[in-house]
């Protein structure tokens, strides 16, 4: 066999492959065998049809079997020759075959494409914020628990922060009903969004059955003009923050003090994760700008279609264009195709290895840590894919501390309290 390989890119190859017929005539004299014990003709028996008759009526579907068959065989022969491992289906062209005659065909696939990985030693350096938990953040935490706990009571007068429960009927620029433009039984917030404090003074008052004329933000960000009809009038009654409020979220804390410090450690341990979440985007943001990788175009679309057939099954998406969605997540494909690239190259050169020991440990903490769910983590990891997944997620995390060994991190030390006043600076 005589192979020929030619790099088209950096990640396309064309190889060609012929093989001689010296090599493949016994091969190919049991096919044809076989082939011939089976078939009849008028005027002979099965199997004893002469050699050519066969060949004039069923020899070029013999040797076009055949060759699929050896086309599958010598390729696979030919990769693991040339220590080549494609990662698409390859095109075949200029498949060729006859009795008494080469075998060659070419194949067209994509590999993956060889690059240089920054000199990334003492090299990355960026500035990062970390944020401190502040007073704040546990009265949020502590609001929001008690909102998931309020109830809901009847009122006669609607006021800020009352729930209304309401129809809505779009009018023209004359103040008129616009036939088929009524939504119904729409709830809303008083004091939120776009029901703002202007907006909700104008039904602040209000009782059940009394309109309204509102102008609202709707469809291409245009005001309309709406006639709101109160259906019903809801104030949230919330829960009052005791020992009996604290053992509703958890029955082994003894009052507050126990559901405020379970909750500040929680904060904490989201901003902690933050940090590391934002510190990591700092390191693939280094490795993919700074490396030179083509992202070949089989690995581009196979994460595209992935991504779109994931964002179709969103009922917002049904009617979601492809061509236009792939367009728009391009980049966003391209960067993370370029960054496993570069994690696969990293854990390779910096011999990073995760055990299945620390695997099964990581699991059983797990479920040490999440008690209440333990069924459902050990029935989830029994799964050898999910298992795979973990022990792939266990390896980057390794290659971050590791490459954190290398960067120069300058952290600038700021309260959740900086944060906020940051976001409302911009509004």
């Amino acid at each position: 066999m005589k192979t020929n390989i030619k790099n088209t890119n950096s990640y396309t190859r064309t190889l060609n492959v012929v093989v001689p017929w010296a090599s493949i005539k016994e091969e190919f004299n049991k096919e044809f065998l076989a082939h011939s014990k089976k078939f009849k003709i008028d005027g002979f028996r099965a199997g004893k049809v002469p050699r050519n008759i066969v060949q004039r009526e069923i020899g070029p579907a013999i040797e076009a079997n055949f060759g699929e068959k050896a086309l599958n065989k010598y390729y696979q022969q030919a990769l693991i020759e040339l220590k080549i491992i494609p990662i698409n289906q390859a095109q075949i062209t200029d498949l060729s075959f006859k009795q008494n005659e080469d075998f060659n065909f070419t194949a067209i696939f994509e590999v993956r494409p060889k690059f240089k990985l920054p000199d990334y030693k003492k090299k990355i350096k960026f500035k990062i914020n970390r944020y401190t938990i502040s007073n704040l953040d546990v009265k949020h935490s502590l609001s929001e628990l008690q909102n998931n706990q309020s109830k809901l009571k009847e009122v006669s007068k609607a006021s800020i922060g009352n729930y209304i429960l309401a129809d809505f009927q779009e009018l023209d620029e004359n103040g008129v009903a616009i036939i088929g433009n009524k939504i119904e039984k729409q709830y809303i917030k008083l004091g939120e969004g776009n029901f703002d404090e202007k907006v909700s003074d104008l039904i602040c008052g209000k009782k059940v059955s009394d309109k309204v004329v509102v102008e609202l933000p709707y469809g291409e960000a245009k005001i309309t003009k709406f006639e709101l009809e109160i259906k019903k009038i809801e104030e949230q009654v919330l829960p009052k923050l005791d020992s009996k409020f604290a053992k509703s979220i958890n029955p082994d804390f003894k009052g507050m003090k126990d559901l405020e410090s379970e909750l500040e450690k929680n904060i904490t341990k989201n901003l902690n994760d933050d940090f590391d979440k934002r510190c990591n985007g700092k390191i693939i943001d280094y490795f993919v700008d700074k490396t030179k990788v083509d992202v070949p175009k089989s690995m581009l679309d196979m994460f595209l279609k992935n991504m779109f057939e994931d964002e179709k099954k969103k009922p917002e998406n049904k009617n979601i264009d492809e061509s236009e969605f792939s367009e728009k997540n391009k980049p966003y494909a391209e960067k993370n195709i370029k960054w496993l690239f570069c994690r696969d190259e990293l854990i390779k050169e910096l011999e990073i290895k995760i055990k299945d020991k620390h695997v099964d440990d990581f699991i059983k903490q797990l479920c040490i840590d999440n008690n209440q769910q333990k069924a459902e983590i050990k029935k989830y990891y029994q799964d050898e894919n999910n298992k795979k997944n973990l022990k792939s997620d266990l390896l980057t995390q390794s290659l971050f501390k590791k490459i954190n060994d290398f960067a120069t991190i300058k952290i600038l030390e700021k309260s959740t309290d900086d944060l906020r006043n940051e976001k409302n600076a911009k509004k």
